[in-house]
């Protein structure tokens, strides 16, 4: 990690001190800044950023334009750099700013500082025109379509990264002539995770800026863990919620025969414990010991909590299964007891003292003056440590003993990466028959599974087969209709489950004329099904049962003999040869006409002969 120490020396003079190579120069504002964009450094430390910068415009220009991996560290902000420097043990002359430069990136390469932060998390790409449409001219028009159509190929191609990398962005688009003369795109995502620069190109430009916040920010580069309201459902599979003094779930883990060292060791990597919660009024031994471990309070229900309640606690959260959700509502549960307490700390807490801390102090029974009076003691023997002398310290040596210290890391790594192999390679060899045995599974497992790709294949490679033998068939068709031939559609069996597989996959629709290759098996619902669709005919192989012949006489829809009509059949469509069907089905229409006539005649008459008795 490179480490960029600078101080002022003069007016528009600094001290830099490069910390890797031990290198010192004095430069110009202007070449500090190249430097930084040439060699990248990771952090760039001062002590104060307005020694720097003269406005906090010219803090934000020069955060724009440096690398956006580089943090900009102040060093000294709640105490002094002298302070600070004999507090770790360096001894710097004050007047000496290459001293301060060299105090400064020592300080900040251990974590000692406060990144500055003037952009949100949120990044503007502006996509707009590069030139001027020009005062007019008979080609206007067609230049302004072309520029314009421009910047909504690049704006669209933008758009389409993002949603390639899964960016969420809101976008505002002002419509121009042919396209549009501009478009922004909001994305909710900082500028460095967003593969994209601001560039202009023939007719086109695009800006790439990240939102700034409203004020200067400075974020701690290490942060002290937070104190935590945690709440244990212990058992087989042991849970754990961490709540902090806010009331916010920071982590939620459950494991099957968790030893309670692991546990200890998973809560203290989220933060410090300050109340060990349970949903048992008698609470396990687990619990118990984590409370002895931690010297934290207990907090326990008068009562053992209900399911129910469990699921109203837990229910704007996400949990894997029914430990975890016991271990949120105990942790929420806790949390409600000393809510009020923790509200009454927030607003009687005086400024620049740490509030967690009193809130801590307060939940372990101390009263709200007592906590203060820790927090205070505790600011007195910061500053009585910072008031200590160290000795003085040579930065060459420091430098060298730093080196050394790095080399033997390398070295114990390597040595622990060997235990690791080896002892990896023992559990290999005490394992070969469970390896041939897992291997053998897996073997079957993947046979089984090819037999069925195959399977599926085959099933796909007919599916294909009969598509491509339809499409054939669909050509032929439609070479014979355009000679004089009618397609018509196709049912292999007048059955209702027929019709409706017909309907399905092709459609019956009004005027349609219907094919029926065995209309044996039909009855009256199956001809009522085909009427109320509205077909012009059916043509049908064999003998219609009665009672349907009669529905489609009743209808109108006249049903004709196959062997009056010349027809080529396929599995899907049948053609006929159209004139010959329009000259039976005028015939048919013609008799069905003339007995409904002579039904007619023949009620006239019984009613004639019925009137004379």
């Amino acid at each position: 990690m490179e480490v960029f120490g600078v101080d002022i020396v003069g007016e528009k003079r600094f001290a830099l001190f490069i910390l890797e190579k031990g290198e010192e120069r004095v430069v110009s504002k202007a070449k500090l800044f190249r430097l930084i964009r040439r060699f990248r450094p990771s952090i760039v430390a001062i002590d104060n950023v307005f020694e720097l910068f003269e406005s906090k415009e010219e803090l934000i220009n020069f955060l724009k334009n440096i690398p956006p991996k580089t943090k900009l560290v102040q060093v000294a902000r709640k105490f002094s750099l002298p302070s600070l420097a004999r507090r770790f043990g360096l001894n710097i002359n004050p007047r000496n700013p290459m001293d301060e430069a060299k105090a400064c990136a020592y300080l900040a390469k251990i974590g000692i500082g406060e990144e500055v932060s003037v952009f949100t998390d949120r990044t503007v790409i502006t996509v707009s025109r590069n030139r001027s449409l020009g005062r007019g001219g008979w080609r206007q028009k067609k230049y302004m379509r072309k520029v314009h159509n421009s910047v909504r190929q690049v704006f669209n191609e933008i758009k389409s990264k993002l949603e390639d990398l899964g960016l969420d962005y809101v976008e505002e688009v002002k419509l121009g002539y042919g396209g549009i003369s501009k478009g922004i795109l909001i994305v909710n995502s900082p500028k460095e995770s967003i593969p994209i620069n601001s560039f202009r190109f023939g007719d086109v430009q695009v800006r790439v800026e990240a939102v700034e916040k409203e004020k200067v920010e400075f974020i701690p580069l290490r942060k002290s863990k937070p104190f935590l309201i945690v709440g244990v459902d212990p058992g087989t599979t042991t849970a754990v919620a961490m709540l902090d003094l806010n009331g916010n779930l920071l982590d939620v883990k459950s494991k099957k025969e968790w030893r309670c060292g692991d546990v200890i060791e998973h809560i203290t990597s989220v933060g410090k414990p300050v109340v060990i919660a349970t949903d048992k009024s008698n609470p396990p031994e687990l619990v118990l010991k984590l409370k002895t471990s931690f010297n934290a309070v207990l907090w326990t229900p008068k009562e053992d909590m209900s399911v129910e309640r469990k699921r109203t606690l837990t229910s704007g959260y996400r949990y894997l299964n029914d430990h975890e959700r016991d271990a949120i509502a105990v942790a929420i549960s806790a949390y409600n007891t000393f809510k009020s307490k923790m509200r009454n700390v927030e607003k009687r807490v005086p400024a620049g003292l740490d509030v967690d801390l009193v809130k801590a102090e307060v939940i372990r029974g101390c009263s709200l003056k007592e906590a203060i009076r820790c927090d205070e003691k505790r600011d007195e023997r910061v500053e009585r440590v910072e008031r200590k002398e160290y000795p003085s310290v040579n930065f060459k040596v420091l430098e060298e003993l730093r080196r050394e210290n790095e080399i033997l890391r390398r070295k114990l790594k390597d040595l622990s990466d060997e235990v690791e192999r080896l002892r990896c390679k023992i559990v290999e060899m005490s394992k070969d028959t469970y390896e041939r045995i897992r291997r053998e599974k897996l073997i079957r497992s993947l046979q089984g599974e090819i037999s069925e790709l195959r399977k599926k294949l085959k099933e796909r490679d007919e599916r294909i087969s009969e598509l491509e033998r339809l499409i054939d068939e669909l050509k032929r068709m439609k070479i014979l209709e355009l000679s004089g031939w009618k397609s018509v559609k196709v049912l292999k069996k007048f059955t209702r489950d027929e019709i409706e597989r017909l309907e399905r996959d092709l459609g019956i629709e009004s005027g349609d004329i219907i094919f029926i290759d065995d209309a044996s098996c039909g009855g009256r619902s199956s001809a009522e099904y085909l009427c109320e669709r509205g077909v012009k005919a059916v043509i049908v192989k064999g003998e219609m049962s009665h009672l349907a012949k009669s529905v489609f006489d009743e209808e109108g829809i006249p049903v004709i003999d196959a062997c009056d009509l010349e027809i080529v059949e396929s599995d899907w469509f049948a053609l006929v040869k159209y004139d010959r069907f329009e000259d039976v089905y005028r015939r048919k229409i013609d008799e069905m006409g003339r007995r409904k006539l002579d039904k007619i005649e023949e009620l006239l008459i019984e009613y004639r002969r019925r009137k004379k008795l």
